[in-house]
């Protein structure tokens, strides 16, 4: 069993394989770029409230973070995940609309 287990790497390695920048997963995370730049490199180590915010921006449990495994293929869709993400800063009614409209365009797309 390998104990050398890198916060830092795994924390890339899940980064990159949702299509995110460092940038954008630190503002998912409400956290700066260069802490997220020190977490990576295995610099500093995260706190749990940390890990709970990267892994929200991340949109997988600490389980799966901690699991070692690669991502399912359907956990890495980035468009699903950006648009899961933008719903996640709107309100219900919000989100009824944005489903109608989502409803309407598929309607079209197979009408024609």
């Amino acid at each position: 069993m390998n104990n050398n287990y890198s916060i830092g790497t795994r924390l890339r390695e899940l980064r990159r394989s949702k299509g995110l920048s460092q940038e954008q997963l630190a503002l998912r995370a409400d956290i700066t770029t260069a802490y997220l730049g020190q977490v990576e490199r295995n610099e500093k180590n995260p706190t749990v409230v940390i890990m709970e915010k990267l892994c929200n921006a991340l949109e997988i449990s600490l389980s799966d973070f901690f699991s070692n495994q690669p991502l399912k293929q359907n956990e890495t869709d980035v468009v699903t995940g950006q648009i899961l993400y933008e719903l996640k800063n709107t309100t219900e009614l919000e989100k009824i609309e944005i489903l109608h409209i989502i409803q309407h365009a598929l309607k079209l797309k197979s009408i024609k």
